[in-house]
């Protein structure tokens, strides 16, 4: 472990980045000082990108992770430039941008390992990393679903639980959506009755420690696309009813997608929240696009992961990422989050509903090889 006296952010990278064996790959060792330092260090980094950071292609686009640290790793090694790759010298961590649509953890079993190297990577490559807030990094619903349970259990009662609150205290600096390339809005959850231009995400203040009190940032991080059926799904007209489903925020339908984009001057918005059996979801004539990052989830879905990478001159492409763990011999159906897990002294028992299931249309051709292990990706067009 660091010396948490001398705390150096570039030898805790290297400790995430260096496990010989991922097939027997357990977890990393940490200490209360050493994390709370971490999370000193990215607090200035996070709050120079304001609520709607931005970004300039090449860029790959990140899902949910959840805790999958192996996911990860696979994740940041993927898409290395060619030159770089020709000279073996390349990694893709350290050689590409990124945004991240939230998430990092709860669920998974390596949240810490997730969220930490997020963190160092945001420190060290500042410019490059763009980490949104999801639904997750809020402290009512990592209380109820993992990440607190797991600082107490590796860290100690005490010391757990203050980590938990420092990192708490930070999430609430993280972004709430991105504008890559100008083009293309990103956020985790979804779009607002409330969004009519990008300064009103700009004048979001920082720090939110309750999502709860805007609406437009809670249905950032929480809302949803319809399914598609329904009169107001086929309406003409923009409409944001109530997400009974999740207990809070909305959905939205195709034709709000469509007003969105054109008030706003964007041709794309991407988002994550849903489990998506092939990684990726099109939405409102691909004007919106769903990704979900992390394969096999829960090792309970007989999901793919997918990323979307965004090239300087437009280009659009899939990257997918095939299962590489066994499936638990229990199957489960997705267990989506709900607003209305709060904490009441014990830890809330989770709620389980179906997600959306339907795979994407125009681009499903680059998803229908399924090689084990193995990432593969699919170009989708050009903005």
């Amino acid at each position: 472990m660091a010396d948490d006296k001398s705390f150096d952010v570039n030898m805790f990278l290297k400790r995430h980045l260096i496990v010989k064996s991922w097939a027997n790959y357990r977890q990393l060792e940490y200490t209360k000082s050493e994390l709370i330092q971490l999370i000193d260090l990215v607090t200035p980094a996070l709050k120079e990108d304001n609520s709607l950071a931005q970004i300039s292609p090449p860029v790959t686009i990140v899902g949910d992770i959840h805790g999958q640290f192996h996911d990860l790793i696979r994740i940041l090694n993927y898409n290395v430039p060619k030159d770089d790759a020709k000279k073996k010298s390349g990694y893709g961590f350290c050689n590409n941008r990124f945004v991240f649509l939230g998430d990092y953890v709860d669920r998974g079993s390596h949240s810490i390992e997730c969220i930490s190297l997020m963190f160092a990577l945001k420190i060290i490559y500042q410019t490059n990393y763009i980490l949104l807030r999801g639904n997750h990094e809020t402290r009512a619903i990592n209380y109820a679903y993992g990440f607190r349970e797991e600082l107490v259990n590796r860290l100690g009662p005490a010391d757990g639980k203050e980590v938990w609150e420092k990192f708490n205290e930070v999430f609430a600096y993280m972004p709430l959506a991105c504008l890559v390339g100008e083009k293309i809005l990103c956020m985790h959850g979804g779009i607002s009755p409330r969004l009519n231009t990008l300064e009103d995400i700009k004048n979001i203040d920082h720090p939110l420690f309750e999502i709860g009190n805007d609406s437009l940032a809670q249905d950032l991080l929480w809302a949803d696309p319809t399914d598609g059926q329904g009169l107001i799904a086929v309406s003409q007209t923009p409409a944001y009813p109530k997400n009974i489903v999740r207990g809070l925020s909305v959905v939205f339908n195709e034709a709000a997608v469509h007003d969105t984009c054109k008030r706003l001057g964007i041709k794309l918005i991407v988002r994550a929240h849903q489990m998506i059996p092939e990684g990726f979801k099109f939405f409102a004539d691909q004007k919106l696009l769903t990704i979900f990052s992390a394969p096999r989830y829960m090792n309970e879905t007989d999901n793919h992961g997918a990323t979307l990478k965004v090239e300087t001159n437009g280009r659009l492409s899939i990257g997918r990422l095939r299962n590489m763990k066994a499936l638990h011999p229990n199957v489960a159906a997705d267990e989506i989050t709900r607003g209305d897990d709060m904490p009441s002294g014990a830890k809330v028992a989770k709620k389980k509903s179906n997600s959306m299931t339907v795979s994407a249309s125009k681009s499903s051709s680059s998803s229908n090889s399924h090689g084990k292990g193995k990432n593969k990706s699919g170009s989708i067009g050009t903005l």
